[in-house]
């Protein structure tokens, strides 16, 4: 297929006008401005738009958004987590499965095509065949309660995908966090990610109530905790949750760290020995209240931030719409401009997945995964789709196009 637009972004910094696309299945072939049709091709002409590479979310939790409205915001993290421990039993692998397909139908008409979501209740995608978006299954673990039998779990959804292979589904590996799983735990799905070959990805430096547990310091997370549980890895030397990882090394190359809110300069020289890429969610983050995000440090030591949304459980966020997730950093950020911004919903999470051959730019041999937006294209293209609420015309995620009713 030919698709013909007014413009096309092929990358943040490289802008076609017109933009012309041309793939076969689920592959780009060609991108440009003068691309003709071929006898026989199917021609799909877009006047008035503009293609995108689809967004890429490296932290959501679909199944949680049954918590929308639920929930208090407020500085104290472990109030919310106790708030969401009592709502769970709520939350049946139906209701779960109906998030799922209702939140991936919202992150799609925003612009996103491909997500990292955390996976608490396999359970849930019994019954599922497809989503909207490209998903990336990260199949969460913790040990508060013996040994959770990741290698069972991972090759029960590994027969569970071949079973679907039409969708667009691949696996992720997430133990939950520092003060629910040990670094054993952690060293043992890092070590399962290296020889499997998939994204490792963890709630890490979240809060202040995980710095003080990971110092072995009182701290409100234990009294959500197992009374018995004893963690010979916690100890005062650890003086973050990052510094936890570095003595313990815990983490694989290429971990994807959601939060990282608490650190310090001296977690820099690990993250990057790691090429760790750290996903901060501004909405979840304004919507705890929390001391402002440090990217300046992130930056002067050129690691790789990429933009999520987190749960509307924890967010104002519904949508899970990245265009608000951006402006937001923006607003934040007086120094970042939107095609910095760009990147990091972009070419910075598919770097972070190692995908970036296949993800993140509109080029020959990626994945054919855009947006269609309809939008002035006498404007920087860039800066008109961040800003734009509008829902997308048309997408396209592994070959398949779809058209969208505006509303």
């Amino acid at each position: 297929m030919l698709v013909q637009a007014d413009a096309l972004i092929e990358s943040a910094d490289r802008i076609h006008r017109p933009g012309h696309l041309r793939f076969l299945d689920h592959r780009i072939l060609e991108v440009g401005s003068h691309l003709h049709p071929r006898p026989g091709e199917e021609v799909l002409k877009l006047p008035g738009m503009t293609l995108a590479p689809g967004f890429i979310n490296l932290h959501a939790h679909l199944e949680l958004a049954g918590l929308e409205g639920r929930l208090q915001p407020g500085k104290d993290f472990s109030d919310w987590l106790r708030q969401v421990i009592s709502h769970l039993p709520e939350l049946t692998p139906e209701k779960r499965r109906h998030s799922v397909l209702k939140s991936s139908q919202h992150a799609l008409r925003s612009g996103t095509t491909s997500i990292l979501s955390i996976l608490s209740d396999p359970s849930t995608l019994a019954g599922l065949a497809s989503t909207a978006t490209r998903t990336w299954w990260a199949l969460e673990f913790m040990d508060l309660h013996g040994s959770p039998e990741p290698v069972k779990l991972l090759d029960r959804t590994k027969a569970w995908l071949l079973r679907h292979p039409s969708a667009c589904w691949h696996l992720a590996l997430s133990p939950h966090s520092p003060y629910t799983a040990s670094s054993e735990l952690y060293r043992s799905l890092a070590g399962m990610a290296l020889v499997e070959k998939l994204p490792f990805t963890t709630h890490l430096a979240e809060s202040p109530d995980e710095t003080l547990f990971v110092q072995g310091q009182p701290s409100p997370l234990h009294a959500l905790l197992p009374s018995h549980l004893v963690r010979k890895d916690i100890q005062a030397v650890n003086q973050t949750a990052i510094g936890w990882c570095a003595t313990r090394q815990s983490l694989p190359p290429f971990a994807i760290l959601a939060h990282g809110n608490e650190v310090r300069e001296s977690d820099m020289v690990y993250l990057k020995e790691k090429q760790a890429s750290i996903v901060h969610c501004p909405m979840a983050h304004r919507w705890f209240g929390r001391s402002p995000f440090p990217y300046a440090q992130y930056r002067a030591a050129d690691i790789p931030v990429c933009l999520g949304t987190d749960s509307p459980g924890g967010s104002s966020n519904a949508r899970f719409d990245l265009r608000e997730e951006a402006c937001d950093f923006l607003h934040n950020q007086p120094n970042v401009d939107y095609h910095e911004a760009w990147k990091m919903l972009t070419t910075a999470p598919a770097h972070a997945l190692q995908m970036h051959s296949k993800l993140g730019r509109l080029t020959p041999g990626g994945w054919a995964d855009w947006v269609a937006w309809r939008l002035p294209t006498d404007q920087d293209p860039v800066e008109a789709v961040l800003l734009d609420r509008q829902a997308a015309e048309w997408t396209c995620v592994g070959g398949i196009v779809a058209h969208h009713e505006m509303t």
